[in-house]
């Protein structure tokens, strides 16, 4: 879709990709599946976001379906695209998590902190019934208790 549709207008998309890109070369294994995660989370916090972004997102999605040809692409393949600074962000978080602790409460924690720093924004914390932390957290303490040693 980026391929077709001009990108000029939407700077903050382009420099999403740019950090994706050097993500990717930092990381062999993973990368879809941290991608998949922060997109599910953020489209679960669509319904309130714990992060003040839901303005800039929807001048995004505007920008974005005010070119014709976006209107050939499924709506979710554009919102995905109008969520996608957020995704890399939280991509990379998956990737590199803020903390080494696999506690999930301290985890969260640790991880709400930099996504305020990151968006220089206030996380409102919402505690466990945050996709960030049913998603993010618990899983990582999953995979933790889950992997071998």
């Amino acid at each position: 879709m980026d391929r077709l549709l001009p990108l000029t207008s939407l700077p903050e998309i382009l420099q999403a990709q740019h950090r994706l890109d050097l993500l990717a070369r930092r990381q062999d294994l993973g990368m879809q599946q941290a991608l998949d995660l922060a997109w599910k989370i953020i489209a679960e916090w669509s319904a309130g976001m714990p992060l003040d972004l839901g303005r800039e997102r929807i001048r995004r999605v505007d920008r974005i379906e005010d070119h014709p040809v976006s209107r050939k692409f499924p709506f979710e393949d554009r919102h995905r695209l109008a969520a996608f600074p957020g995704i890399t962000v939280l991509a990379d978080m998956t990737l590199s998590p803020p903390t080494v602790t696999v506690d999930p409460k301290g985890l969260y924690l640790a991880t709400t902190a930099e996504l305020s720093r990151r968006f220089a924004r206030i996380y409102t914390i919402r505690g466990r019934q945050d996709p960030l932390h049913q998603r993010f957290c618990r899983y990582r303490e999953r995979d933790s208790r889950d992997a071998p040693g």
